[in-house]
């Protein structure tokens, strides 16, 4: 496999620095070598592992991890030394979790300042630490353009179009929604909507929206946040995350009062939504009334278009599609690698969506206290595309593999 393969030449600038140190017989490591090189490689996490006689640094790089080097003992715990304390920590190792932080420019690229978070843990073999860029999520221009097939954008706009019921943006840790969510808020931007947001927190500042941050030590719950928000005569209302009962109410009292809502809910697919609001503790008659688009959506890898290649599926491809009612494809496409993407054989990520704008039939459904079979079922009837075929269709158009759209957990069937 690719990503299992130490890839030497994603470290460059720390692999000099180590070359110089054992010329020399010392020197200090260079922790800001790493970041670049971390950078350089579109990496939005760096983890140093210990081992029992050596240091592992690896990279998230869309979304999966990528051994990228191997550093003797003393080489890793001089760098994890640094990174405490730029954070802020104390460079003695510790038997409990720290957590810091610290800013950092970098010059040579001209690119601003840039804001790391770091924890450390110990571990039997030594002391771990993994490094998080944070930064605003991407907003694209278009909703298109985040991988949403013509039909799905035209029933988002329809929805943004309407007013009085709720839009949620479905899927796990990671998925991508908060960048769904951000491009939906920068095509409000452009209208002539007032548009008011209630997150706790507040994790990036959006032009031209109203954003308030939800304060409990001064009172301002989502309770006293909504119905203050609601007297600002807002168009559309964002919530962040519905993650428990009293954010579910909130966004119920928005949908009620005539007002569209948009947020994001922890959810496997569409119809699982409407188990995850159940369980929150809302009654069918609630969720069938204020429900009405949900997109539901996983991240998988782009296919680097410099070196992917057409070739038959393998053995296991080939029985996973069986196993599921796929004919398999003559030819499907794979990752190779090459310089363009640092060897990988993948560039970018990009989304795969499952659009359900509700119809009469499924609020009728939900007050029948339907299951997510049921469900499930009778959006295949009506032809809905699910999540698995949206993967797999870009598959077959070679944007991603179909390893990746395996990986990537959909619900196979009703």
């Amino acid at each position: 496999m690719l990503e299992q393969t130490y890839q030497r030449h994603l470290l460059p600038a720390l692999s000099a620095q180590l070359e110089a140190e054992q010329a020399s017989g010392g020197g200090t490591l260079e922790a800001y070598a790493l970041l670049d090189d971390a950078l350089r490689a579109r990496a939005t996490d760096v983890h140093l592992d210990p081992e029992p006689e050596a240091y592992r640094i690896r990279l998230r790089i869309d979304g999966r991890i990528v051994d990228a080097l191997r550093v003797d003992a003393a080489q890793g715990a001089r760098l994890v030394n640094q990174y405490k304390v730029l954070s802020k920590l104390n460079p003695v190792p510790s038997l409990v979790t720290a957590e810091g932080s610290f800013r950092w420019t970098r010059e040579a690229s001209g690119e601003g300042e840039r804001y790391l978070r770091v924890t450390a843990v110990h571990c039997v073999t030594g002391e771990k630490l993994a490094i998080r860029f944070l930064a605003p999520p991407r907003s694209f221009d278009d909703i298109e353009e985040l991988g949403i097939g013509e039909e799905g954008a035209l029933g988002i706009r329809r929805w943004m179009d309407a007013t009085g019921s709720m839009l949620l943006v479905a899927g796990p840790t990671g998925a991508g929604k908060t960048t769904t969510l951000y491009t939906l808020l920068g095509q409000l931007q452009l209208t002539d909507s007032h548009v008011v947001t209630l997150e706790n927190p507040v994790e990036y500042s959006v032009p031209g929206i109203n954003q308030i941050q939800v304060d409990l030590d001064h009172g301002l719950d989502f309770a006293s946040g909504t119905r203050s928000l609601l007297r600002l005569d807002p168009d559309y209302v964002l919530i962040g995350e519905i993650r428990d009962r009293e954010s579910a109410l909130a966004a119920l009292s928005v949908t009620s009062s005539g007002r569209s809502l948009m947020g994001t809910l922890h959810s496997r697919d569409a119809v699982g939504v409407v188990t995850s609001m159940r369980q929150l503790g809302l009654s069918d008659s609630e969720i069938s009334a204020n429900l009405g688009l949900v997109i539901a959506q996983r991240l998988v890898r782009r296919l680097c278009p410099h070196c992917r290649e057409q070739a038959a599926p393998d053995h296991s491809d080939r029985e996973w599609l069986e196993a599921i009612g796929h004919v398999p494809p003559a030819l499907t496409w794979v990752a190779k690698g090459c310089p363009q993407c640092d060897g990988l054989g993948f560039r970018g990520r990009i989304g795969v969506f499952e659009i359900w704008q509700l119809a009469p039939e499924d609020h009728a459904r939900i007050l029948r206290h339907a299951d997510e079979s049921e469900l499930r079922r009778s959006l295949l009837e009506r032809g809905i595309e699910l999540m698995l075929e949206d993967g797999l269709t870009k598959a077959e158009a070679g944007i991603t593999s179909l390893r990746e759209v395996f990986r990537m957990g959909a619900i196979l069937s009703a």
